[in-house]
């Protein structure tokens, strides 16, 4: 049986982890910066998510924090919470970006508010306004600001020539990007494979983790209601959940 730690101050946790291996320093650290998980995730805006709920962001950014912690290295003179920050927020938003690639449609409306802005410049003789060239391009204001997040994570100018056409006209990036709904023929043989994989990788988990990914993702439970359900904090459930998905993708061959 396993004797209980002393809490030590934050830093310390952090030392002593790396300097034992110790899983129960390790338990610490996770919960010491559990705030700073919640704080990035909020301020990230709601518009943003794209299909990812404010808990399920929470749950990649708690991944990124077990990342950083298995990579930290206090030799290096960084500070731990600064080296977790990028952590947590990288995982974040390439979980937002996954989720939220450009559609074709997507594609269509960037290059109306691009046209938008082209004419309002030539008619105004100046820069429009967000909510001038929204309403030009026939778009709420939120939509437009959220697509304009969305080109900033692709990091793509959508107007920029990439090669020329029979005609001699230039063809636009944004005429190249493939229609990500239609996968081909060995994107959904791939897909397949990885979820026979997948499937192999959960069946072999103990049968606590298979449980809370059930009623996570299945189910569709709050960490709470599982919490309730298996007589164990909320904060313990999300990292019983983090460290199962963490282990799951080092399975993975993808």
């Amino acid at each position: 049986m396993n004797t209980a730690l002393p809490i030590p101050a934050k830093d310390d946790v952090i030392r002593r982890y790396k300097e034992t291996g110790d899983p129960q320093y390790k338990d610490l650290a996770i919960r010491s910066y559990l705030p700073l998980v919640k704080y990035i995730v909020g301020r990230i805006p709601p518009v943003a998510n794209g299909n990812l709920s404010r808990e399920d962001m929470y749950q990649f950014g708690v991944i990124g924090l077990i990342d950083a912690l298995d990579r930290f290295n206090p030799e290096q003179g960084v500070e731990f919470k600064t080296f977790a920050y990028k952590r947590i927020h990288g995982e974040v938003i390439d979980a937002v970006r996954r989720e939220g690639r450009l559609t074709r449609d997507q594609v269509h409306q960037l290059h109306k508010i691009d046209q938008a802005k082209k004419v309002l410049r030539h008619q105004l003789g100046r820069e429009p306004s967000p909510a001038e060239v929204a309403r030009k391009a026939n778009l709420p204001l939120e939509k437009y600001e959220y697509l304009l997040q969305v080109r900033n994570q692709t990091i793509l100018s959508l107007d920029e020539p990439v090669q020329g056409s029979e005609d001699g006209n230039p063809i636009t990036r944004s005429e190249t990007i493939p229609d990500t709904e239609t996968p081909s023929l060995e994107e959904s043989h791939d897909r397949e494979e990885m979820k026979r994989e997948l499937k192999e990788i959960i069946r072999n988990l103990p049968e606590r983790k298979r449980l809370i990914l059930a009623l996570y993702y299945y189910e569709e439970l709050t960490l709470a209601d599982i919490g309730t359900v298996l007589n164990i904090s909320e904060s313990r459930v999300s990292q019983i959940l983090s460290n199962t998905i963490v282990e799951i993708r080092q399975q993975l061959r993808w």
